[in-house]
Parts: structure tokens; sequence; C-alpha cells
């Protein structure tokens, strides 16, 4: 049974809960959640909101972040595959595994069983605001756990729609949606005690969920993007690798987790890769971009001034190769890839832009770009263009990422049967497929043995025995 919890401090905020974790942890505990078909039932649920909701859902794209339907559809199409892929196999997810037992544990079976882990709190990010909350509560229920979402507050029409629809689909006791700001989420990690905590966002957030987890115990699943380096070498073809950076950089309006973060080009195809920029800027988003319905706004105000500056900056300096151009009105910077002399000392290299500006870095080779990716913390994606199987191999052992894409981007994002996370400052733990499952799941030993024969050799009195008993356990 678990502890109770503890008692409000005096003046203390109430709960944004209206039912309470225990309720829904009682849920679990009760094995009410623990068949099979309990779970696919709430999968069928998540399956008739998203077949019900996509013209609504849609429309809060739109509004919230300038989404073209195109670009919507590819965040509910990763979803729709995510359920298909677990329905599909999850009745071998839950099946549990046969482990061998050592000889000295003969006759015995042992096995793990994965077992829902109680109610659990997911606290999504506002750039894909229905995947970041509705992907990992998929995996949740697929593993019979209750669970709390927080959807990000900078993103009003999506939070609004996502608190109706799981109100409107589920009960209460299963799914609880808490709307409001970071305060509310700072109130949930104070007052309650959850099972399992899943945090898309920042690193500096991040670190006071974290913080806040220690508290319970609570274990946490981070997701926190990057600083994603893209290597080109000198034989990669530059038109497709130019479209695919281009797409990747500038989809979402450039506010993606996975999306390339700055080009380290080998030197000789320097020149190459920057008409080919030219040429697919074109190609992808017309001679002006900025009135594409193509291409996404930035959110938030403070951002985007900031991110005027550092452009402001760069045009001063003669670092702009293509673009630079902005709206403010409508929070649009239009493709740009600004070139970057000294890594060391430049603002646009400090951080994650998080925005369609890429840039681009000269390298002498392989070596050199991979020198260079070591010095920042691990990235959530490193991207590779050119080379053969010697290259992509010395790129696995040179470096760490949460993943490696070669001659490609962001697709990684929806690939059901591969595991999606970060290392260090990108992140811990990963979901997506069966480590989506796994994440909300304990993995509990079970070992089952007769009671005869029960040889006497591992009870006192020990005297004789120790020679025998090295042999037997190696």
């Amino acid at each position: 049974m678990s502890p109770p919890a503890a008692p409000a401090s005096p003046g203390a905020s109430p709960s944004p809960l209206t039912v309470p974790v225990a309720t829904m942890r009682a849920l679990v505990e009760g094995g009410i959640t623990r068949p099979l078909a309990w779970r696919l039932e709430q999968l069928q649920r998540l399956g008739r909101l998203l077949e019900s909701a996509e013209p609504a859902m849609l429309d809060a794209l739109a509004s919230d972040l300038g989404r073209s339907a195109m670009e919507g559809g590819f965040e509910l199409a990763a979803l729709r595959q995510e359920l298909r892929h677990t329905r599909r196999h999850l009745a071998g997810w839950m099946r549990p595994r046969r482990r061998p037992l050592p000889l000295w544990a003969w006759p015995g079976q042992g096995s793990v069983r994965t077992e829902p882990l109680g109610c659990v709190l997911i606290i999504g990010a506002w750039n894909y605001p229905f995947e970041l909350c509705l992907h990992p509560l998929l995996h949740a229920l697929a593993a019979g756990n209750t669970a709390v979402v927080k959807p990000s507050e900078l993103s009003p029409a999506a939070a609004a729609l996502l608190a109706e629809l799981l109100g409107r689909h589920f009960e209460p006791t299963v799914v609880q949606v808490v709307c409001g700001d970071g305060a509310v989420a700072a109130r949930l990690l104070e007052r309650e005690r959850f099972d399992h905590i899943l945090f898309t966002g920042g690193e500096r957030v991040g670190r006071l969920v974290m913080a806040a987890a220690a508290r319970h115990l609570t274990p946490v699943t981070l997701e926190l993007g990057g600083r994603n380096p893209a290597i080109v070498l000198a034989d990669a073809d530059p038109t497709i690798t130019a479209r695919r950076l281009l797409w990747g950089r500038c989809l979402n309006a450039g506010q993606t987790c996975l999306a390339p973060n700055h080009v380290l080009v080998a030197a000789g195809l320097r020149e190459a890769l920057v008409a080919a920029f030219r040429e697919q800027s074109r190609a992808l988003y017309g001679q002006d971009p900025l009135a594409s319905p193509d291409l996404g706004q930035l959110v938030g105000a403070a951002r985007f001034a900031r991110l005027q500056g550092l452009l402001a900056q760069a045009r001063e300096k003669g670092q702009v190769l293509l673009g630079g151009r902005w709206d403010e009105a409508g929070r649009r910077i239009e493709p740009t890839v600004v070139a970057i002399d000294d890594p060391d000392d430049d603002p646009l290299l400090r951080e994650e832009l998080f925005a369609p500006i890429l840039p681009l870095l000269a390298v002498a080779d392989l070596e050199e770009a991979l020198t260079l990716v070591r010095r920042d913390p691990k990235p959530l994606a490193l991207y590779l263009f050119g080379g053969g199987a010697s290259e992509r191999e010395r790129a696995l052992a040179g470096s760490g990422s949460g993943s490696l894409v070669v001659n490609d981007t962001v697709i990684q994002g929806g690939m059901a049967a591969l595991p999606f996370g970060g290392i260090g400052a990108s992140g811990m733990g990963a979901y997506h497929g069966e480590a989506g499952f796994l994440t909300f799941s304990h993995q509990r030993s079970v070992i089952c043995r007769p009671l005869r024969p029960d040889p006497p050799i591992r009870f006192p009195p020990y005297p004789g025995r120790l020679g025998l008993v090295r042999r037997l356990m190696g």
C-alpha cells in the first residue's frame, strides 16, 4: 500500500487536481488496469479521439504556431502510426519472458513480467503540443497506468482542446488534464507524489523537474533537445543534402528538438552547398519565403526579439549567406544560412536556436568535425551526409548522441520501432515503440521453485562445503 500523502503546510496552495492522485493510483493497485482488454480499450478511445478531432487539432496548430495543414498532418500521422504499432505488439510486450536459472537453482523457473507503475505525470511542450502529450500518454496507458497530463500554456489553443478532448474520451480517474502556467506545474510537483514523470522541454526546467522528483524518489524521463550538429562530407550530394537540411531546419519554423542546429561542412564543398541552399530555398518556399504558407511562425515575442538581435548582428558582420529577413508582425523569419568563422566566439553557436537559422562552419575533414562535436554536450541527434560505411562507423565511435541519422534529418521522430531519447544534457530515458512501454512499466523478476528437492548445502552448519559451493557457482 502507498504511504499516505504528507499533510499540506499552512498556507500551501491547493492541488490543481480534481481527482486525487491516490484515487487514480488505486485503480492500478486494484488490478483494474492490468488486463490486455482494459489497455486496448484505452488505446481505442485515443484512436477515436484522433479520428474525430483532426480538423479541430489542425486549426489549433494553425492558431498557436501558424502551422500549415501539411505540417500539422505530420504530427497527427506520427501519433496514428504509433497507435497502430502499439496495438499490434502490445500482447507480445505484455507476455512474461522466460529467463534461464543457474544450475544451482534447478529445478526452477525464472521470468520477467512487466507491471504498471501507478499514476504518472506527463508534462508536454508547446512546439508539438499534441504529439508531446498524447505520444507518451499512449505508452503510459498501454503499460496499464493512469496519467495526469500538463500541456504547455504557450500553445493555448492546443492546451484547451486537449483538456476538452481527453475529458470527453476518458474518465478522470484514468486521464486528467491540468492546464496553466509553470506555477501550476510546480504546484503539481510540490504537492503530489507520482510514480513516474516524463518531461519534454528545455534543460533549465528539466533540472527543476528532476530536483522536485528527487524529493519523492520519483523516476523521470527527460526529453530536452540540444544543439544537433550536421556533418557534411566532401562527397555528399549538395542538392539533396541542402534540401533535407533546409526542410529539417525550417519544419515548424525551426521549432523542432530534432532539427539540425548547425552544419559542419567539408571546406571543399562549402560553396556548392551554399549555392544549393539558395536554390532549394526558392524551390521549397518561393522567391519570398515570408509569404509562403508553408513557413510557420515563432512562439514568444521575447524570443523573437532576441533572434532579431542575433540576425541584425550577423548582417552587420556580413555573415548572412542566405535570407536574413523577418516579419515582426507575423513573427516569421525566412530560411537563413549564416557563415561562422570562429566557433568559440559566435552567439549563434552558444545555444539551441529553435528558429529557421542555420549556422555554417567549414572544417577540414570528418575528424575536425567530430572534435567540434565532442566539445559540446551530447546532442539529441547527429546528422551525417556523405561518406561510406567506414565514415559512419567512425562517426559512431567518435561521438555521442541520442540518435545518428545518415543522409537525412528529423525522420527518426516518426520511427515507432526505434527508441527516442537523449543522452547527457539532451535528456535521459527513451520512449516510442517498446521503449515507451518499458519506460512506463516495472520489470519484475519472478522465480518459482518447488519445495523438493531441498539439498542442505546452502544451510548451516557450513564447514567443509566451500569448495563444492565454488564449483557449483563458478
